[in-house]
């Protein structure tokens, strides 16, 4: 069956060459018929005409040449003998006349003996036989002499073409003209040879031209043949082809035929495609990483987040960056059980979440596998918090309620003897029970502050003053503590456009942590700098801390040296940003040298109008 379809392909590719060769020699030969036509039309009509004005070009060249060797003789530089052959020798007639418009003595024209060749019928006008040459020439003679004139020429249809130039001496007098005279009969035959030239040309051109049409027609069917077997070769996954339904009836045939055929199934492939396509969108547009795997663990497909989400570049293979390993070991898990497997591991700075499931056909057997790549690191980082903060919570409410308990145990039981001890003791009780009960204000405090549920009414504020008054409270706590205080800001009206009592709560905050967190006997420093728009109000002290502390410091309850001990709730500095953040102000701190310093904002208002 396949040789039968070999064999009516050969058939079908040979009937296509002879078509398309006969073809082929019957419109060159015709289109070759009509151009020769063509040509000899327009040659007979033009030719003459042509080849006159290009003879009439060469005459003239020839007519300067020859009056130079015409004034040699009449200076006797040359002999007469000399150039009366110089004369002869040419195929036009030449005259040679003086101002007179009379031959020159010295010129024959023509030996008496020889015979005048034949001249065409016509004049200039009246048709009468042309023969007198030196009359014809002596008609032009004042044209060609006259002042300024370079020559004269004329072509004329019936009598030929006539050339004349001046004789003209070295002092520029005019010593006569010389003509030459060229008949339209040897025009006419030298166009009848180049039309013969030019038909035989012509045959010889076309016969020369059968071979490369054979070869032409040979280089043209391969393709054609080819398209026949084209047909049967779609399922390799060339759908695009299409056939020009044109020419013989078995190129319409083969054609029509091949095109339903690609166009059938280019339309299920493109719509294969366009599901590709949206799939890739799809996967390229989700936030979360993809990889997929064959059944033998290797990479198939990959979008550019899952690379991103292991610290590589767009378009990066996953299987080379940190943490394939692990992928890997997710995907060959499923492959084996079948089941979900889960994961997760830490790449850089980042948690990453592997979630691995398999890919199943039609009977249950296992494709591949798909692993989902999921950043887990802000959902930590606030699991963390969240732990923290109810850790930190229950340990700052359990120290007031452990010491409140244990005293209150000792004076029930009765082992507080002295009356003085237990007043003491009662002053214990007091203390813990209000630093519980401070405690659970900032708690409250903080809580209303990030919720929004604080409103905060701004005005004007006189900063030198809220500064001073902040300082002079600040100084007994501080002198307990070995330290002081220096207020840098001169004396005068400074303005802002704030809340003064939430302003003031910032600075006590702030004084206060530098006092109970300082190091002992050091310098607390309170200034102000003109930010333009903002005063930049500070508080600088000597401290320890860890640098990488900084970033944390405005945290509740974060353990470090100097943002948490045993005084105060821990809450102090992360109220003190919120109250800023909510009037459209910033606190910054920094450390340098063994000195902390805590940099707010506060808006500058103008002074009051006198």
């Amino acid at each position: 069956m396949a040789r039968k379809r070999k064999t009516e392909s050969e058939e079908k590719g040979r009937d296509i060459k002879i078509g398309l060769l006969t073809s082929m020699l019957i419109m060159f030969i015709t289109a070759l018929v009509v151009c020769i036509s063509l040509t000899i039309i327009l040659f007979s009509a033009m030719g003459r005409t042509v080849y006159a004005n290009v003879l009439a070009k060469d005459m003239r060249r020839e007519a300067e040449s020859l009056a130079e060797e015409t004034l040699k003789a009449i200076n006797g530089d040359i002999t007469q003998d000399s150039y009366r052959f110089l004369l002869r020798s040419r195929e036009s007639s030449v005259v040679v006349l003086d101002r007179e418009a009379k031959p020159f003595d010295l010129v024959a024209p023509r030996d008496p003996m020889e015979e005048p060749p034949e001249r065409p019928e016509g004049d200039i006008g009246k048709g009468d036989r042309i023969d007198d040459e030196v009359a014809l020439c002596a008609g032009f003679f004042g044209e060609t002499t006259a002042e300024g004139s370079e020559g004269f020429t004329k072509i004329d249809q019936r009598i030929g073409v006539i050339v004349g130039v001046p004789l003209r001496s070295e002092s520029g007098e005019t010593l006569g003209a010389l003509f030459i005279l060229k008949p339209m009969s040897d025009i006419s035959e030298a166009s009848r040879s180049l039309l013969i030239v030019l038909a035989i040309a012509s045959a010889i051109a076309c016969a020369v031209m059968l071979i490369p049409i054979y070869f032409m027609t040979r280089w043209l069917t391969r393709p054609l043949k080819d398209l026949t077997r084209a047909a049967g070769e779609l399922t390799q996954g060339n759908y695009s082809e299409r056939a020009e339904v044109e020419g013989s009836h078995e190129m319409r045939g083969l054609g029509e035929a091949f095109n339903i055929l690609a166009e059938s199934l280019q339309e299920n492939i493109g719509e294969l495609t366009i599901e590709r396509n949206r799939l890739n969108a799809l996967l390229e547009g989700l936030g979360e990483g993809i990889i997929a795997f064959d059944t033998d663990c290797g990479i198939t497909k990959y979008n550019n987040s899952a690379a991103k989400l292991l610290g590589g570049e767009v378009g990066e293979d996953p299987s080379a960056l940190p943490g394939a390993d692990r992928i890997k070991e997710a995907a060959r898990k499923v492959l084996e059980s079948g089941c979900e497997s889960i994961d997760t591991f830490p790449v850089d700075d980042r948690v990453i979440r592997v979630s691995a499931e398999a890919i199943d056909e039609e009977n249950g057997r296992i494709a591949g596998a798909v692993v989902l790549l999921m950043d887990m690191t802000e959902a930590e980082r606030l699991e963390q918090t969240r732990r923290d903060y109810v850790a930190n919570v229950s340990h700052e409410l359990r120290t007031p309620l452990a010491s409140i308990r244990g005293i209150a145990d000792m004076l029930n039981d009765g082992l507080v003897k002295n009356e003085s001890d237990r007043v003491r003791y009662y002053g214990y009780i007091l203390k813990e029970s209000i630093r519980l009960s401070n405690l659970i204000n900032d708690l409250l405090e903080l809580s209303r502050l990030q919720s929004g549920g604080v409103a905060l009414k701004l005005g004007r504020v006189e900063l030198y003053e809220l500064m001073a008054d902040v300082c002079d409270r600040t100084a007994a706590s501080a002198a307990e503590h070995g330290m002081m205080i220096d207020l840098t800001v001169p004396e005068g009206h400074y303005y802002a456009n704030s809340n003064p009592d939430r302003l003031e709560q910032v600075l006590v905050s702030l004084m206060d942590n530098a006092v109970k967190h300082g190091t002992e006997g050091g310098l607390v420093t309170v200034g102000m700098n003109d930010g333009g728009e903002k005063w930049e109000i500070f508080v600088e002290n000597p401290a320890e801390i860890e640098k990488k502390d900084l970033a944390h410091i405005f945290e509740r309850f974060y353990k470090a040296d100097i943002a948490h001990t045993g005084e105060g709730t821990g809450l102090g500095l992360a109220i003190a940003e919120e109250v800023l953040r909510l009037m459209g102000e910033t606190i910054s701190v920094s450390y340098e040298n063994g000195l902390i310093r805590f940099t707010f904002t506060a808006a500058k208002a103008q002074a009051k109008q006198k």
